[in-house]
């Protein structure tokens, strides 16, 4: 009874929230400069949030990796990488869905890169909801196969159940073993090579020659 009496104090005395929320992601040293090969989820936690009481407030959020670092992806089939928010509880069952949610990924100077997404929202039984972006092309990336950002924008709100947030999860999914991450800040990011690249994109050209076979084959 307190949670809900506590939640209706909150939305009387502010009854149009809204936050303009930066939440620090720290990449533990020994992930620094290793990369990270998919397929894998490579996650990192934040407690940034720590403490929020969940009664609808409206969230603009800047998700960044601290202390300069950045993420550079290399992503041969964007289509299958995506990145997330997992927003855990003290709820214990199911705390409800987050509000519509829209995202886009931040370069290495914190700007928007790439398109707006409509982010996918889940939730869980064990108090535990999120967001997350998984509509990535190459058109959408600017024809970049490998790309720096300094994390990840979501605009989205928070339900209204007046549990309380207790941990903050930052999620990359990598689903192929092409694809792949490597954290550091920009003088610790090599520069990615003519090669490399080269290489990127004869697998790109094979993957979408099996592609086409394959659906010739379904056909």
């Amino acid at each position: 009874m307190w949670r809900f009496v506590s939640l209706l104090a909150i939305l009387i005395a502010s009854p149009a929230i809204n936050w303009c929320d930066t939440v620090q992601f720290t990449v533990a040293p020994a992930n620094i400069g290793t990369p990270i090969q998919g397929p894998v989820d490579f996650d990192l936690f934040s407690s940034g949030l720590n403490g929020t009481v969940l009664a609808g407030q409206s969230l603009s959020l800047d998700l960044l990796l601290d202390n300069d670092v950045l993420a550079r992806l290399f992503l041969i089939d964007p289509g299958t990488f995506g990145i997330g928010l997992d927003i855990h509880t003290n709820a214990g069952v199911f705390p409800g869905f987050a509000g519509p949610t829209t995202g886009y990924l931040l370069d290495a100077n914190g700007n928007q890169f790439g398109g707006t997404q409509v982010a996918g929202r889940a939730a869980g039984d064990d108090g535990t909801f999120g967001m997350g972006l998984v509509s990535f092309t190459l058109g959408n990336l600017g024809g970049a196969q490998a790309i720096d950002i300094s994390g990840v924008h979501f605009d989205t709100s928070l339900p209204t159940n007046g549990f309380v947030i207790t941990d903050a999860q930052l999620r990359f999914s990598f689903n192929t073993a092409t694809d792949r991450a490597e954290f550091g800040t920009a003088q610790q990011l090599p520069e990615p090579s003519t090669k490399g690249l080269t290489l990127a994109g004869a697998l790109v050209i094979a993957l979408t020659a099996w592609r086409s076979r394959r659906k010739q084959l379904v056909l």
